[in-house]
């Protein structure tokens, strides 16, 4: 780049830099801290407002908003990109697996974000800008980076699915598979068995991510989540005698289908 040139204004390297904001907060969805996608911001950019339900607990309760470019438009203009993302779990889902499970499952299983991007200076309008193409491969790459932090394998894009009751009107879809570990529940009192301990899991369960952005009042909103996409079953036999065998079977009941639902129940009620 000669002297005189100045960097300009990149959608490729916007989506890249918003697209962060979002993935961050699904990747962090083993703790509780503030998702990390750049330094502090010194722009005043609340976080999106939320009508979560009981069901989804709040837990970046300390989130912040973070710079997330910084460059030049039109070799004149200085811009900023600012974003502010809060991250929210279905603890509901969470404590039922744990307690059916006494306590050997105790573990995120659906996680929801939300975030807003404003660009400073205001008047540069960069969202008026984006292509939807562009658009909606930011949001899958960032989906399948994040999933893949998560711990999610075997991940696959899907195409889109519509979500023509919320203001993203379509989403990215972005399939996977996380691994359940062996679980053994111990102390188990079989009639007319020696067996005292119970064994499971060892399989994967079938996990989908979905998020989409649009414009809101000059800022960018962003929204979606990680949930399963089917149930977990597995059974185990124990011998009581020669001629007789006792089948135990495990349903963790995800409830895989209102698990979506509440996710776009969750994204429709994001706000500026």
């Amino acid at each position: 780049m000669g002297e005189n040139e100045q960097p300009t204004l990149s959608r490729r390297r916007l989506l890249a830099g918003i697209g962060v904001a979002g993935s961050s907060a699904l990747a962090g969805c083993g703790g509780s801290s503030n998702a990390e996608v750049g330094e502090s911001s010194d722009k005043d950019v609340p976080a999106p407002e939320v009508d979560a339900v009981d069901r989804w607990t709040l837990k970046t309760p300390n989130s912040e908003p973070r710079l997330l470019l910084e460059g030049s438009a039109a070799f004149v203009v200085d811009y900023t990109a600012h974003g502010h993302t809060v991250r929210y779990e279905d603890t509901h889902l969470r404590e039922r697996i744990k307690e059916d499970t006494f306590g050997e499952i105790d573990r995120p299983f659906a996680v929801a974000f939300a975030s807003r991007v404003d660009v400073f200076p205001s008047h540069l309008s960069i969202a008026t800008r984006l292509k939807n193409g562009e658009i909606r491969k930011s949001i899958r790459d960032h989906l399948t980076s994040a999933m893949r932090e998560f711990g999610v394998q075997n991940i696959q894009t899907d195409g889109t699915m519509d979500a023509s009751n919320t203001s993203a009107g379509e989403f990215p879809v972005v399939r996977g598979e996380y691994p359940l570990e062996e679980v053994t529940i111990s102390g188990v009192d079989i009639p007319h068995s020696d067996q005292d301990e119970l064994t499971f899991g060892g399989g994967t369960l079938p996990i989908k991510g979905i998020a989409g952005r649009w414009k809101s009042n000059g800022s960018i909103l962003a929204g979606g989540g990680v949930y399963p996409a089917d149930d977990f079953e597995d059974s185990q036999n124990v011998s009581m005698s020669d001629a007789i065998e006792l089948s135990v079977s495990v349903d963790l009941d995800m409830g895989w289908q209102q698990r979506e639902q509440d996710v776009l129940d969750f994204v429709q009620s994001i706000s500026r």
